[in-house]
């Protein structure tokens, strides 16, 4: 009779235990499917998918920002820089390096287009001294060069300032 006594006792803390996980298993089954939820929500939110079904009403913003963009470009004036042809930076020792590049600015207005003309001396001048500076890795690849487009474009809304360049086309780019 110890014997089953003995065995008997067990089972009760056998029986405590499951008491115990069972709780943290249901809030698990609870919150699992909720966090699964609200993760695809949120995945398909950003993936722009739920838009139509959010009703987010997104379709008449580009529209306006597109017309607004096509009566930029209608009217912009293109203003050519002469080309410019400078050594790029290079160690002592090495063969000198050419770069030769010629560029358009894209401005609102041709009255903008005469002030640029007006500061022509400005904007070679800044731009041959950040060129001969440039090293040919900085300018190799088409993340070197959209570098060199942004950074051109910053140097010459600081030159014009009032006047604002929208954008820098490169007509030539040839390195030696």
């Amino acid at each position: 009779m110890a014997e089953e006594n003995e065995e008997q006792q067990p089972l009760p803390e056998n029986e405590n235990q499951p008491q115990t996980v069972a709780p943290k298993k249901k809030i698990l089954l609870l919150l699992l499917p909720i966090f699964l939820v609200v993760g695809t929500v949120i995945g398909l939110y950003f993936s722009g998918i739920a838009d139509s079904f959010l009703a987010v009403d997104a379709s008449k913003e580009p529209e306006k920002a597109s017309s607004e963009e096509k009566q930029v470009n209608s009217s912009s004036i293109f203003f050519d820089v002469p080309e410019i042809l400078v050594n790029l930076s290079v160690k002592p020792g090495q063969k000198p390096i050419y770069f030769k590049i010629k560029v358009a600015l894209e401005m609102n207005s041709a009255a903008d287009s005469e002030q640029a003309e007006k500061m022509l001396p400005r904007i070679v001048d800044s731009l041959q001294f950040y060129l001969r500076e440039m090293r040919l890795e900085e300018i190799q690849g088409s993340v070197g060069t959209y570098r060199l487009k942004e950074e051109i474009n910053s140097r010459l809304n600081r030159i014009l300032a009032p006047i604002k360049v929208n954008d820098v086309l490169f007509k030539e780019i040839l390195i030696q």
